[in-house]
């Protein structure tokens, strides 16, 4: 669906919107299980639009190889440095943290059903588009009942309800938004919350001096199919990856100050649906927010024969689905997988990588834009 030009929501709305959560029932996952590898796909990152901020590797010539990433369990290493934002607030603010690359990339998303307002999270995974959660832009089997309004405010802080919200980027209007066939029709694999394809794509306008988002925040990069995950034996044999998830969860600070939450990541399968599970406290507002392997500022210059991993792109890989409404219970988040599934098999759609995110990215990507129909959005540089 492209944008009409209807109007956005008032900053008043936008700071008092609620946190959305998937209205759908939840499994019992009393049962579930982590699971090794069982599939032959082929892990896959985009890099097609990496920030600027990534640095090379070299390799000392008088030392043999080492520190590539095959210890059997996953890390992330980051050169400990501070990016300069290139928004307007001053190094001892407490939102200064949330301005800077990579957390510029994250940001609350807000919009409306009906007459209220509610909240999710997104990140920009090219230079003017974002992934969030499919359930954050329709209802599940609603035939296109498209709730409306969606704004992305990356970098969003506010310390407390009395306060003034910090807006580092300002606010970034929808253009197009595309969620899967399957959930609008309501036959996506899965039952209740869990569902192969909880994803979803948004491509934002530009700004009146037709600038691009991504051209300030810098933006991340996405991987499928497992990308970054390791199954050895010192995982037990278990499919693993060390991930970052971020948000605006209403729970902690009232969705006004993103969130991040670190740790092991999990393949497992609920209700036939192909999901990655994390241990979490992240609660409503925080869907749609990412799931990043190798979560970091920059890469180190390497010398004695160190080098990157093999899978060490920083990528989003998922997004955040559904949980336990209580974080006072044993507590775990899923996100639908991004990558080859029943629906989308195939292993690359149009260049833009394979499964549910690569088709969902072209069928964006190569509509026609709004404004002026007689270009699409990858023609205009919205997808680069």
């Amino acid at each position: 669906m492209s944008n009409t030009g209807q109007p956005g929501l008032t900053q008043l709305l936008r700071d008092r919107a609620r946190g959305y959560i998937n209205p759908r029932p939840s499994p019992d996952t009393s049962g579930a299980v982590a699971e090794g590898f069982t599939s032959k796909l082929t892990p896959s990152v985009n890099t097609g639009a990496v920030d600027g901020a990534q640095s090379t590797a070299s390799r000392s010539r008088a030392s043999t190889p080492r520190a590539f990433g095959s210890f059997g369990i996953p890390y992330t290493s980051t050169r400990v440095v501070q990016i300069n934002t290139k928004s307007r607030v001053r190094s001892n603010s407490q939102a200064f943290l949330s301005a800077t690359y990579p957390y510029s990339t994250i940001g609350r998303l807000t919009f409306m059903i009906g007459a209220d307002s509610y909240i999710c999270s997104a990140s920009l995974i090219r230079r003017s588009v974002i992934v969030t959660g499919a359930h954050c832009l329709m209802d599940f089997g609603s035939n296109g009942g498209w709730f409306s309004n969606w704004q992305f405010t990356p970098g969003y802080f506010r310390a407390g309800p009395s306060s003034a919200s910090v807006q580092p980027f300002g606010v970034w209007n929808w253009a197009h938004v595309v969620v899967p066939s399957t959930w609008s029709n309501g036959t996506d694999t899965g039952s209740g919350v869990a569902s192969n394809n909880d994803l979803a794509i948004i491509i934002l306008d530009t700004d009146k001096r037709r600038k691009f988002v991504g051209d300030t925040t810098g933006w991340l990069t996405y991987g499928a199919n497992n990308y970054s995950f390791i199954s050895s034996p010192k995982t037990g044999d278990l499919a693993v990856a060390q991930v970052s998830t971020l948000g605006y969860p209403c729970d902690l600070d009232g969705c006004s100050i993103m969130q991040r939450t670190d740790g092991p990541t999990y393949l497992t399968t609920v209700e036939t649906a192909l999901q990655y599970w994390q241990g979490s406290n992240l609660t409503g507002g925080s869907s749609g927010g990412p799931w990043i392997v190798n979560f970091k500022s920059q890469d180190p210059v390497f010398y004695d024969g160190a080098s990157p991993g093999e899978q060490s792109a920083p990528a989003v890989i998922g997004v955040t689905s559904w949980g336990s409404d209580d974080p006072n219970v044993p507590k775990d988040n899923y996100s639908s997988r991004f990558g080859q599934n029943t629906e989308y098999p195939n292993s690359d759609y149009g260049g833009y990588g394979p499964g549910n995110i690569g088709a969902l990215l072209e069928l964006a990507c190569t509509a026609p834009y709004w404004k002026n129909t007689a270009y699409t959005y990858q023609q205009l540089g919205f997808c680069n």
